[in-house]
């Protein structure tokens, strides 16, 4: 764990967009980062609601806060397309934060290779919330090439 101290991020110039199936956790975080002045907060049911909202160029988002286990499309295959660059309206280096009741080593591992800013995992607060932003606002990201990403295997949904 680095000893070096965080540089707050100012939230409200923010825009985040939160993926979660599950519609009360995704009440809950819109909830924790309206509480921290968040710039924005938009929820989203899907990660292919998600992909059209942020292809959007007219929606500025600035982070992702995204569930992993969800279905038609996981979270890490999310994150996988993203930093594989096969949306060219969406920035490879945008801050990614795995939001997930899954502790699993793979899972952990898949979004440790592919970039990810952030783990948490679930339950969530507002203050472990709050710091994995500072975190992913802090990490400075050195991007592979986008076959590297879009080689690694995912895991298998249990």
């Amino acid at each position: 764990m680095s000893q070096e101290p965080l540089v707050v991020t100012a939230f409200d110039r923010l825009r985040f967009i939160v993926i979660d199936d599950d519609r009360v956790l995704l009440q809950l975080v819109e909830a924790f980062l309206n509480a921290a002045a968040a710039g924005g907060v938009i929820p989203a049911v899907s990660c292919f609601t998600a992909l059209n909202l942020l292809a959007d160029k007219t929606k500025k988002i600035d982070c992702i806060i995204c569930d992993h286990s969800m279905p038609a499309m996981t979270g890490l295959a999310l994150l996988q397309e993203i930093r594989g660059g096969k949306h060219p309206n969406i920035p490879r280096e945008i801050p990614f934060i795995m939001l997930t009741s899954s502790g699993q080593e793979e899972v952990v591992r898949a979004a440790v290779a592919l970039d990810a800013h952030g783990y948490i995992r679930k339950p969530v607060s507002k203050d472990i919330l709050v710091k994995a932003i500072h975190r992913a606002f802090n990490r400075q990201l050195n991007l592979k090439k986008p076959e590297d990403y879009l080689s690694y295997p995912l895991p298998a949904e249990p």
